[in-house]
């Protein structure tokens, strides 16, 4: 019932550094020299003129390895297969508490950043950030299916928006999140704002990245 994921991730810093990603499904050719004027090396694919990283290349699950991780030992967790299915015994759940994400600061893209001379110019890796990314996935999935459980087990189709912004320090600054009416049910939707901020991502030396990402339900 929940078995397809589609996620997509945009990372821009004040150098311009951009990246997107399409989900991990299997089976696709990732790279083809007549696209792009055959720019687009061995992780890439053609998209919009512009060669752009290709998720596939680093989460296929037929490739995972649960003992191998990357260049800055950063070990991808499994896809999920299934999402927002109740995992619970619906007779032995505790009375609803309401998820308080009133601490989250709310994403502003028109913010004022202030860049500091000595601050250097490094990213994180788009390996690094996908293998996080996934362990967010799992957060969130247990936002969803906790919901589930207490909505009759059953939760809504649709595609959730996260874009949030990730200060040099690892930390998690801001959430926005766009999902359907339907999404809003068992504090579903702040419960998925608070597992995108709590999740710590490595520190590095540089300037703040804003990521998009999404989860389509089906």
């Amino acid at each position: 019932m929940r078995g397809s994921l589609l996620a997509a991730l945009f990372f821009a810093g004040a150098l311009g550094l951009s990246l997107t990603t399409t989900a991990c499904r299997g089976g696709k050719e990732t790279n083809k020299p007549g696209e792009c004027g055959g720019r687009c090396g061995d992780g890439t694919k053609c998209q919009d003129g512009q060669c752009v990283v290709d998720y596939l290349a680093v989460c296929r699950p037929d490739d995972y390895d649960p003992d191998g991780g990357d260049e800055d030992n950063t070990q991808m967790r499994p896809p999920i297969d299934t999402w927002g299915q109740c995992q619970e015994d619906a007779s032995d759940l505790p009375p609803f508490k309401p998820v308080d994400d009133s601490h989250v600061p709310q994403y502003d893209p028109n913010k004022a950043r202030t860049l500091s001379m000595d601050i250097g110019d490094e990213q994180l890796a788009e390996d690094t950030i996908n293998a996080h990314m996934r362990d967010v996935e799992y957060a969130l999935n247990e936002c969803f299916s906790r919901a589930a459980c207490y909505n009759n087990g059953v939760f809504p189709s649709g595609t959730i928006e996260f874009v949030f912004r990730l200060e040099g320090s690892g930390q998690v600054e801001s959430v926005k999140v766009t999902a359907p009416e339907e999404f809003n049910i068992f504090s579903a939707i702040q419960c998925a704002r608070k597992a995108v901020y709590d999740h710590k991502f490595p520190s590095y030396d540089g300037p703040g990245m804003t990521i998009s990402y999404a989860v389509e339900l089906m």
